[in-house]
């Protein structure tokens, strides 16, 4: 074997972050879970009141985001480990006060 794959295979960091890819994998299939129930939730509260829960566009913004970071991590586009690593992050405005007052 070449000596730079031994000593990548010997690298305590790179079986460091091999872990926390395989935790935050689990996370993000958690997440997207969640975001899921968020939408169902979403959808029967649009049914009821004919607009959309702010509280429930915040919170489904940050954990789109949240996955995002998550699958940044994953594909080694960042170095940075999401959340409890980093801090939560906060939905972009654009999407939670881009809409009217008919929710449009």
């Amino acid at each position: 074997m070449d000596e730079k794959v031994v000593n990548n295979l010997k690298s305590e960091s790179r079986w460091l972050r091999l872990a926390f890819m395989l935790l935050f994998a689990v996370v993000a299939y958690l997440a997207a879970f969640a975001v899921m129930l968020l939408a169902i939730i979403q959808a029967a509260h649009g049914f009821v009141t004919s607009d959309p829960n702010q509280r429930l566009l915040k919170l489904s913004a940050s954990v789109n985001r949240y996955i995002f970071q998550i699958t940044c991590f994953l594909t080694y586009n960042s170095d940075v480990k999401p959340f409890p690593f980093s801090d939560w992050p906060a939905p972009e405005q654009s999407f939670v006060e881009g809409q009217d007052e008919d929710g449009h």
